[in-house]
């Protein structure tokens, strides 16, 4: 059962940090400011090369996304029971109720999460490089 939790929470990450790099950090990324990030952003050219990565997914599952939203307007969309109780415009209210309640506060968590993310590799990387001098330190008077 532990594991099962285990496994739940880093899938969890995983599609947080996605929905993080595909709706904030990789529309940031434009090549001025990747110039600027390289200097100001530790982690800017990991974003890059994942950035790439997931743009590349979006790519290859664009064909299917598009298979499956022209089934959806066949069989679903065109239905006289989605018809006759307005089911499209009711997606439509919930996602306008969504940008605006919602989106506003997922947004301030993805900033936290860059602030965290930039803080915590300043704090690795300070750790690695203690733990490299002390290691090597250590093999150098033995």
């Amino acid at each position: 059962m532990v594991l099962l939790n285990i496994r739940t929470f880093i899938f969890g990450l995983i599609v947080f940090y996605t929905s993080y790099l595909y709706n904030y950090k990789c529309p940031s990324l434009t090549p001025i400011e990747k110039i600027e990030n390289k200097v100001l952003h530790p982690l800017s050219s990991q974003h890059s090369v994942l950035c790439d990565l997931l743009h590349g997914g979006v790519n290859k599952v664009e064909p299917y996304v598009f298979k499956a939203h022209t089934f959806l307007d066949e069989h679903v969309h065109s239905h006289p029971l989605f018809i006759k109780y307005k089911i499209h415009d009711k997606f439509l209210c919930a996602q306008d109720k969504f940008k605006t309640y919602v989106y506003p506060r997922i947004y301030d968590l993805y900033e936290f999460t860059d602030s965290v993310e930039a803080k915590s590799y300043d704090q690795l990387s300070q750790f690695f490089k203690q733990a490299n001098e002390f290691v090597y330190g250590k093999l150098k008077k033995d």
